[in-house]
């Protein structure tokens, strides 16, 4: 009887350290590109919306995400009028752009 409750007690353990799946982190990285500074909104790595006022004409920044399923929004708009850029990255692959043909750019994406 003892053999059998260790032997099913073993078992558990190594079907639940297989099974548990690892969280993998993701890195997102924002790039804006411009000739003027511009007003930045993004999602950060909680999902939350930050604003960044007169960022630089080249502003990026990035962290670090296991939150799968998150929704990634870049949006910038140029402080005089010129035409301004964005690109998102996920683990250093570029996943969406915006050519920068207006003052204004919105795109997103979706962490896998």
């Amino acid at each position: 009887m003892k053999k059998i409750i260790v032997l099913s007690l073993f078992t558990l353990i190594a079907v639940f350290t297989f099974s548990c799946k690892k969280d993998k982190s993701h890195v997102v990285k924002y790039s804006i590109q411009g000739s003027a500074r511009s007003t930045v909104t993004y999602t950060d790595q909680n999902g939350d919306v930050k604003t960044v006022t007169n960022a630089d004409a080249n502003w990026t920044t990035s962290f670090s995400s296991t939150d799968h399923g998150l929704m990634l929004k870049l949006a910038a708009i140029s402080t005089d009028g010129s035409n301004v850029g964005g690109k998102i990255f996920i683990d250093g692959n570029q996943t969406t752009q915006s050519n920068g043909n207006s003052n204004s750019i919105t795109i997103s994406a979706t962490l896998p």
